[in-house]
């Protein structure tokens, strides 16, 4: 996986973090060790650390931030998705950001919506491929 398509897939993680407008050291836990899950079930190479992604988060959650509740997120959020579409195992993203969603109890409704919004760009039911 290119760095475009790490920084793309920690932007949608990083993207539910913020998305309630609140952050808690819960979803920052939650966010290093779904990213960490996702490295390993997508095979991404080179493995980043714990450290590593906690740099990266560091770094760009201002701009992720203003991206993720700015005017123009759906434009923003779907060019990240996009550029995500040839990953195949697509739900276990989803899966990664409900798990942020719920980190500090409970699931936020602009949380919500980022998550549908992912799913239906990629034509997959918010809940995962089967869920009814």
């Amino acid at each position: 996986m290119t760095s475009q398509k790490m920084d793309d897939l920690l932007c949608l993680l990083m993207a539910v973090v913020v998305a309630d407008k609140r952050v808690f050291a819960e979803e920052i836990k939650a966010f290093t060790s779904e990213a960490a899950k996702l490295q390993a079930t997508l095979k991404i190479e080179p493995q980043w650390s714990e450290a590593q992604l906690l740099m990266w988060y560091e770094m760009n959650k201002d701009e992720v931030k203003e991206n993720a509740l700015g005017p123009y997120l759906k434009s923003w959020l779907y060019e990240r998705v996009n550029r995500l579409a040839a990953i195949e195992d697509k739900p276990a993203i989803l899966e990664s950001m409900r798990r942020i969603a719920v980190s500090d109890g409970n699931i936020h409704v602009s949380e919500r919506a980022l998550i549908v919004l992912t799913a239906r760009q990629w034509v997959l039911h918010p809940e995962g491929e089967g869920a009814e």
